[in-house]
């Protein structure tokens, strides 16, 4: 089974938007992971950015109920 049928399973099981929250959650978690161990705030940013990306697609979504 490859990345894209376990993405499936997952959103056919939880839903896209959960799944979509999930990885919000994931790329905040990264930031400050990043921070806290690395001390590296331009990738930290990076992944924060990417959270944020999602999080306003979350909210599209649900806006239009997808």
């Amino acid at each position: 089974m490859n990345y894209e049928d376990h993405l499936e399973a997952m959103i056919d099981k939880v839903g896209l938007n959960n799944v979509l929250d999930h990885l919000v959650n994931v790329c905040y978690y990264k930031a400050e992971h990043l921070r806290t161990n690395w001390q590296d705030e331009n990738m930290a940013k990076s992944w924060e950015r990417d959270g944020k990306r999602l999080d306003v697609l979350v909210s599209q979504l649900e806006n239009t109920g997808g």
